[in-house]
């Protein structure tokens, strides 16, 4: 499940101000939520990213118990180290691969170091095909890719375009991106099915939790831009420039 993080498309975009490249979104203080109704699947999947909600989930039980037996009320809600227990438990050995004998079990070193290379490799040639067609010159484009820690749950895959700002309080590092962007940002980096030479946004999060690192950046300097591939880029930008328009219907 792949959320492309600017502006735009989220529904509090104050909460994106701050921070410096790499900057994490997804276990930050402020809430960051896609814009539209709560009957999003992906709106309740990033509520799963935060704990409160999580721990009312964990500490049910014990409700259930209170209003089955109340005679028992007082002995179970004074039992604060019980539930420290069970929370710790849910989030420690349910939630995620704490353990790390059990990370080093989920990949081979050479596959783990296949995906990551891979993923690079992606990232830094549609770092290029953006940079080229910005027309950037020079400073420094992020590409941050930020996944959740759960372990048994779908993939929940935050990707975020990045750039320093002059005021790293005030300032939003996140960037707008066109709908070509949007597109090579969300299509290009993961393929749809596994295979070889292939890069699932499944397999990316099996590295993520045999690394126990769920925060992945590729950094590319504008300056190192070939001209060739600021070439292609303003060759695209006007084969679109002179599209030849649908004709009308009959």
């Amino acid at each position: 499940m792949i959320f492309l993080v600017t502006p735009g498309t989220v529904s509090n975009p104050r909460a994106l101000i701050g921070g410096s490249p790499p900057r994490k979104i997804l276990s930050g203080l402020s809430s960051v939520f896609p814009r539209g109704l709560m009957l999003n699947p992906l709106w309740w999947r990033i509520a799963l990213e935060y704990p409160l909600l999580r721990y009312s989930f964990a500490l049910a039980p014990f409700v259930a118990a209170i209003l089955i037996w109340p005679d028992l009320a007082l002995p179970i809600s004074g039992a604060p180290l019980l539930m420290f227990l069970f929370i710790h438990y849910i989030e420690g050995e349910i939630l995620s691969v704490s353990n790390p004998e059990k990370r080093r079990r989920l990949l081979e070193p050479a596959e783990a170091e296949r995906r990551a290379d891979l993923f690079a490799r992606r990232g830094r040639e549609l770092l290029t095909r953006i940079a080229a067609g910005r027309g950037l010159a020079e400073g420094e484009l992020h590409l941050v890719v930020e996944q959740s820690a759960m372990a048994p749950v779908a993939p929940l895959t935050l990707v975020s375009l990045q750039r320093a700002v002059e005021d790293d309080r005030r300032g939003c590092p996140v960037l707008e991106v066109d709908a070509e962007e949007a597109r090579l940002l969300t299509e290009g980096l993961f393929d749809a099915v596994s295979g070889t030479g292939r890069l699932t946004e499944a397999e990316f999060h099996r590295l993520g939790l045999y690394e126990n690192r769920f925060l992945h950046a590729v950094t590319l300097e504008a300056r190192s831009i070939s001209a060739h591939a600021r070439m292609a880029a303003l060759a695209r930008a006007a084969d679109h420039a002179v599209a030849p328009e649908p004709a009308p219907a009959p």
